[in-house]
């Protein structure tokens, strides 16, 4: 599959799918209409979880969600998420960020002016989305086989990996097995697609405090398939869970408070249930190697 297609596909799916903009650009080659609108989480009148939320941008919310993921990762590997996270704070100057932690039911963030401030900076450097993120705290608490990998839906994470210099070689390779689309079957029914991810997943020896809470997507533009379209990390906190994630290229990184595991299954169920198209099963949430039916 050459680049121009992949290209092609990564709009397609912008537009029947949503899919692959939940970690994708914003600003797709063949594109949505609306990409120099203010970006806004899908949200319900009525949430089905209650949580308090920051975008890491001041020195209080930092140390405690440094604190709280060094409990349970590689304290090289957080120093390293958090120097991602300083330096696209401080490229977007802010622009829309919470430093305290509050309450939410939805967030809005400018992308037109972050994505202005962040190409006047960086370039043609995109910066880093929920995989790369996700991994980079992960991979040393992640046990990678030697897998085959299946990267076509990975051209933009891994243009984005060169161009910042993010990860080496090897964490390349490994990242790209871990992420890997999965060949699946033709059919809606999402328990079937469940079963799929379990099998791969099986293969990979997960941190059980650590967990990654992955939403995956199915994708029929050139076979059946299943793809990570949203990733982030779970932890304990003192008086439930910290979930953090950086929610596409462009948009920021969110530290998300909840009182229990469930409350932030039915966060990513509610933001991505309509990330989907016709013949296609709806998204679904893996916990490491496991499927949450909610």
């Amino acid at each position: 599959m050459n680049q121009s297609k992949n290209i092609l596909r990564i709009g397609i799916c912008s537009l029947l799918l949503l899919g692959l903009a939940a970690c994708q650009q914003n600003t797709a080659p063949t594109g949505s209409d609306n990409n120099n609108q203010t970006q806004t989480s899908p949200s319900k009148e009525s949430n089905p979880w209650k949580a308090s939320y920051s975008n890491l941008n001041n020195q209080v919310s930092s140390e405690e969600v440094k604190s709280l993921l060094s409990a349970h990762l590689d304290p090289n590997s957080v120093d390293a998420f958090f120097n991602l996270v300083n330096d696209y704070n401080t490229t977007v100057e802010s622009t829309g960020l919470s430093g305290d932690f509050s309450s939410f039911s939805k967030t809005e963030y400018d992308v037109e002016k972050i994505s202005n401030l962040w190409k006047q900076k960086k370039g043609d450097f995109v910066g880093t989305n929920c995989r790369i993120n996700s991994y980079c705290l992960l991979k040393h608490s992640i046990t990678i086989p030697k897998l085959e990998k299946n990267d076509d839906l990975l051209f933009l994470d891994n243009d984005a990996i060169d161009k910042g210099q993010v990860f080496d070689s090897k964490d390349k390779e490994e990242f790209d097995v871990l992420f890997s689309r999965v060949k699946t079957e033709a059919t809606t029914d999402v328990k079937v697609h469940a079963e799929k991810m379990e099998k791969f997943f099986s293969q990979f020896q997960f941190n059980d405090k650590a967990r990654m809470l992955s939403v995956v997507l199915h994708d029929n533009l050139d076979g059946e398939y299943l793809f990570v379209g949203h990733v982030g990390v779970l932890v304990p906190a003192d008086d439930g869970f910290l979930f953090v994630e950086k929610l596409t290229f462009e948009e920021p990184y969110q530290a998300i408070k909840f009182a229990t595991k469930e409350d932030c299954y039915k966060y990513l169920n509610t933001k991505y249930e309509d990330y989907t198209g016709e013949g296609l099963a709806r998204p679904f949430i893996m916990d490491n190697d496991q499927w949450v039916n909610i």
